[in-house]
């Protein structure tokens, strides 16, 4: 059985706009008590506190050299993996996938082939902050949030209505883009928003389930799951217990090289205390020290020195996925050509057979 920790930073729950905490990072590893044991001992011995947080150690320059080194030793180990949500794209994804993809599989049409989902999002975050503004993007995402969050006919009116608003007085280069989700909401009206499962907005199911896909791909033994107590998970169990069930059908889908194989083969979930397990300790600073170096992107305050370390020390290497904003548009600049909507449907038959 291989055993794999997993913990994050910059959980906020379905509040993907929170303008202090702009990343959502997913760690794992798969190292061992001994490994775990003597990195500690190398690193982070005499260290004070129960237990090793990023948001301690990284205060003083003692602290971050820690963390850097222990970036640096881990890097070519290949036992972790380090997924990276930035947030705010992230929430113009789910209203592409939320609304605008449904409604157009309706008519036929399949927005994921060739990445066309992707390519949707590319353009659209991109060109609305070029043709309007960052707030103009913003201020639209936040009331789709808060549509998502409370379910309510006041906040679906408040959200469409405004949006349709800004639609009505736009150029013709905004509104060629804000039709595609206007036409979403046509298509499906008040009714989809009570169908969509509750708490939607939280990335944490989406990289959990890439990152057992990844190790999936590296082991043929049963994957036991050790995940920080605090996790959004917790919540969202019920739903993870479906997506890992062995009852799912055997099917490979996506990409060579992207593949998810099912089922999961996870057999065992544990949420513990980050306390009794140095596993998810190390996962807490590899992912603090990741959102602190992505601040660089967007313009958030930052040590540049303990950034450029983190940078040099191979942080970046441990990355295996990310949602992220592209300039790339095209398929075969996306590494998308060839993809479909086959992975959606079949998740949705499985899972309808599991009783959901």
């Amino acid at each position: 059985m291989l055993t794999i920790y997993m913990d994050e930073s910059g959980f906020t729950g379905e509040d993907l706009m929170n303008p202090e905490q702009r990343f959502f990072v997913h760690v794992s590893t798969t190292l061992s008590d001994d490994e775990c044991a003597a990195l500690h001992s190398e690193y982070f011995s005499g260290t004070q506190g129960r237990e090793l947080k990023h948001t301690n150690l990284s205060k003083r320059r003692s602290g971050q050299s820690r963390i850097v080194q222990l970036v640096n030793a881990v890097r070519d180990l290949q036992k972790f993996t380090v997924w990276i949500c930035h947030k705010e794209f992230t929430t113009l994804t789910y209203l592409v996938d939320l609304w605008v993809e449904p409604a157009m599989h309706r008519d036929g049409i399949d927005l994921y082939k060739d990445g066309g989902n992707v390519a949707l999002c590319n353009m659209a975050y991109h060109c609305i902050r070029a043709f309007q503004s960052d707030r103009f993007l913003r201020e639209h995402l936040r009331r789709f949030q808060r549509m998502m969050i409370r379910r309510t006919p006041e906040s679906y009116r408040k959200f469409w209505q405004e949006l349709y608003q800004d639609y009505q007085y736009a150029d013709q280069r905004i509104k060629d883009i804000l039709v595609v989700f206007l036409g979403g909401e046509m298509k499906l009206g008040y009714e989809e928003l009570q169908r969509i499962p509750k708490r939607a907005l939280d990335p944490a199911l989406t990289t959990a389930v890439a990152t057992c896909s990844h190790w999936r791909k590296h082991t043929k033994a049963p994957l036991s799951l050790i995940h920080d107590a605090s996790s959004s998970l917790v919540k969202n169990k019920w739903l993870w217990d479906l997506v890992t069930s062995p009852n799912i059908e055997e099917k490979t889908i996506g990409l060579p090289g992207r593949a998810t194989m099912f089922p999961l083969n996870v057999t065992r979930t544990e949420f513990a205390d980050s306390c009794s397990y140095l596993q998810l300790q190390f996962c807490d600073l590899i992912a603090g020290a990741t959102a602190v170096w992505c601040r660089q992107f967007v313009g958030q305050p930052h040590s540049e020195e303990y950034v450029e370390q983190l940078g040099e020390a191979g942080i970046e290497d441990l990355r295996i996925g990310a949602i992220w904003p592209q300039p790339e548009v095209d398929p075969e600049e996306l590494g998308m050509k060839g993809s479909s909507g086959e992975g959606v449907d079949f998740m949705a038959e499985q899972l309808a057979k599991l009783g959901m």
